[in-house]
């Protein structure tokens, strides 16, 4: 099955009683991340081409989503009731252009392990996650966002099956020609530091994007103009927060946009105003499976994957 796979989808939270916390406060933040190169193998599940990487939670085994298109860390409630039942949830009010809709409570870690590669004291949102086991076809303990991701400089090769956090230099090699991330006024004219937004060119025009590894395939509405075939089909769109629907698409025809370098793209025709963001597409894990990516704190690059992995 195609799979519209966004896990957490962007929407402003609703008040309820519960203490308000800012998602830009440090708590979200590691206070320590890797600063020596890390590796840390990656499983691309056939099908779905969902990546997942194992990790520890305060020493407990978990198996997570890596998820650039998550703005936050989440754990399943029922994995933080079952392996760290002495871990304090508390409700919390998400303040600010949060993509979390659902009441999330807060948990927080001393360490999370990625791999082997470790991110230090920092606060997880919980959420119940037990329905992403059907949507995945597989156990999902958690999903790993951009707040771990976006932590050290990260290059994601979904086609090698790895990532890796605080690359050394002669691993760069290939990444020549950077593009910016978007900068947004709510952020005091920075780039979101919990999402990867970019602006590629197609047919000499702007082509706003978003990144998003756990989206197994890529998306553009229909206001791109991308030329795509009559007939309509279904594809399954699955959130965090309402489990999924079915959302109509044509398949799109074989193009190049131009993201620093040039980008083959396959992509779904979806109707204005499907996407969770303010874009007219979302690069997923299709895309990202023929190429390696960079992400900085500002720019992102991309290079053609050596193994231009496919997970079918």
């Amino acid at each position: 099955m195609r799979t519209l796979a966004t896990f957490l989808a962007l929407a402003a939270a609703s008040a309820f009683a519960a203490p308000e916390v800012d998602i830009m406060l440090r708590p979200f933040v590691p206070r320590s991340a890797p600063t020596n190169e890390v590796r840390v193998a990656v499983y691309v599940r056939p099908g779905n081409r969902m990546p997942l990487v194992e990790c520890t939670v305060d020493g407990r085994r978990a198996t997570m989503i890596f998820d650039t298109g998550a703005s936050h860390t989440t754990l399943d409630v029922g994995f933080v009731a079952r392996e760290l039942p002495g871990h304090a949830l508390q409700k919390v009010a998400m303040v600010g252009s949060t993509n979390v809709e659902r009441q999330p409570s807060l948990v927080h870690a001393a360490s999370l392990n990625v791999g082997a590669a470790e991110f230090a004291d920092f606060d997880l949102m919980a959420l119940d996650l037990s329905h992403l086991r059907k949507s995945v076809g597989a156990r999902v303990d958690g999903i790993i966002g951009m707040n771990v991701i976006g932590r050290t400089m990260t290059l994601v090769s979904l086609g090698s099956g790895e990532v890796v956090f605080a690359p050394v230099r002669t691993r760069l090699a290939g990444f020549e020609k950077p593009v910016d991330r978007v900068r947004q006024a709510a952020f005091g004219g920075r780039p979101d530091p919990f999402s990867i937004d970019i602006d590629a060119e197609y047919n000499g025009r702007r082509l706003p994007l978003f990144v998003d590894s756990a989206s197994s395939i890529t998306v553009v509405e229909q206001a791109s103009a991308w030329p795509a075939a009559d007939k309509e089909v279904e594809i399954d769109a699955a959130d965090v927060n309402s489990g999924g629907s079915e959302v109509k698409s044509r398949r799109g025809e074989p193009g190049e946009i131009m993201a620093g370098v040039p980008l083959r793209l396959e992509p779904e025709v979806v109707p204005d105003g499907v996407l969770y963001r303010d874009g007219r597409g979302r690069i997923g894990a299709d895309t990202l499976l023929r190429y390696d990516m960079l992400v900085g704190a500002s720019r992102v690059a991309f290079r053609p994957c050596a193994k231009k992995g496919d997970a079918k």
